[in-house]
């Protein structure tokens, strides 16, 4: 059996890398590894654990504490649990463990931080170092978006790393998170006959795209009263978007929900007619990829969103699209889209289930590391 064990950092509400493991635990235990997940000690990350992990998989908590501190934490817990192969969920300080040297090192990068343009450039710089380095420490390396594989299959070429193995890895939604026809009764918000709700979860910031829904639905709301924004989440903005609205008296078509728990995502997004992913033509959002996205999928309502990074390379003609940025285009689209009164979108949500990416995961590692499975089978044996 080959024994895998997932490193992430930080609580699930502010760095979401984690929901790669615990969407791929059980499914992986299925196919016959055996996991454990070393996660930051916290109330959101316990109860996220529990709700998608079974019993047998092992979590290893770690109390929050300084960047050194951290990863000598992880380290004693590798030690202990001696796996076969570590899957980093992002590449930074804090995760760069120490491993005995036949134990294969994964290592995920969701999001290029040296092109993110609010960092400071010397945040930029060493990402951007860190970058380079992740090509030289990591034995194999998944990127979750198409944009992401090209520059690091480049820069793996220009060090002259040609054979290193990658995988292009989107994430993926869990069935036990996105319970379709959920029960909405104990929602804070009601849906009255003749209304459409647009829903956006994810976080509250201007470069998420934000400000561009609220002041689409302040254009359309005189000719369409009937057309309610739903905003879940908070983040960086969340303080600027509630007092916004107040000041615009908006509230009665924008709703800001706030932090949205786990379980009852699904009742909001029962209620959903259709969702808005906001994107921006840059190479921040080119090489990211978002992790809602995928969550709005089994629901099989209209996507609005951008010819941007991984929305188009998901949709394709079956998307809803606006020029990035852009109010008016956004507004169009949203009119657009209950003028056509089409409210299904044209998807298979299976190909991207967790169960899935997984499968791609057991099969992309069988090919790619055929002879360090063996030797593990070898050295098994002879224990034996």
């Amino acid at each position: 059996m080959q024994k895998i064990t997932f490193i992430t950092t930080g609580d699930i509400k502010d760095i979401a890398t984690a929901k790669r493991a615990l969407g791929m635990a059980n499914h992986l235990q299925t196919l016959g590894w055996k996991v454990s997940i070393i996660m930051e000690d916290c109330l959101e990350n316990r109860h996220r654990a529990s709700l998608e992990c079974n019993s047998d998989i092992s979590i290893k908590y770690f109390p929050k504490c300084s960047a050194q501190e951290e990863r000598k934490a992880k380290n004693k817990i590798l030690k202990e649990l001696n796996p076969n192969f570590i899957y980093i969920c992002a590449f930074v300080f804090r995760n760069i463990v120490k491993v005995k040297s036949s134990c294969i090192k994964l290592l995920e990068h969701s999001e290029l931080p040296s092109y993110i343009k609010d960092s400071s450039l010397r945040s930029r710089i060493k990402s951007y170092i860190l970058e380079y380095y992740s090509i030289i420490y990591a034995d194999g390396i998944l990127n979750a978006s198409q944009y992401l594989q090209t520059v690091f299959q480049k820069r793996s070429h220009k060090i002259f790393r040609f054979n290193c193995p990658m995988l292009y890895f989107p994430y993926a939604y869990s069935k036990s998170i996105c319970n379709i026809n959920e029960n909405t009764a104990h929602l804070p918000i009601r849906k009255d006959k003749g209304q459409y709700f647009f829903v956006f979860l994810g976080s509250l910031a201007k470069n998420y795209g934000t400000f561009t829904m609220i002041k689409a639905f302040e254009i359309i709301h005189s000719d369409n009263p009937n057309l309610h924004l739903l905003l879940l989440g908070k983040g960086p903005d969340y303080s600027k978007v509630v007092n916004y609205i107040k000041e615009k008296q908006l509230s009665e078509f924008i709703h800001t929900q706030g932090f949205v728990k786990e379980e009852d995502i699904a009742a909001y997004f029962t209620l959903t007619d259709a969702f808005i992913s906001p994107m921006n033509d840059t190479i921040q959002d080119w090489a990211r990829c978002p992790s809602k996205l995928y969550m709005y999928l089994p629901y099989k309502k209209p996507i609005i969103t951008c010819k941007i990074g991984e929305p188009y390379e998901v949709l394709g003609n079956n998307g809803i699209y606006f020029e990035p940025s852009s109010v008016s285009s956004l507004a169009k689209s949203i009119q657009e889209t209950v003028k056509a009164n089409k409210w299904e979108l044209n998807i298979n949500p299976l190909l991207h289930e967790w169960k899935q990416r997984t499968i791609d995961f057991d099969n992309w590692i069988k090919t790619n590391f055929k002879s360090q499975i063996k030797k593990t089978h070898i050295n098994k044996s002879r224990t034996n």
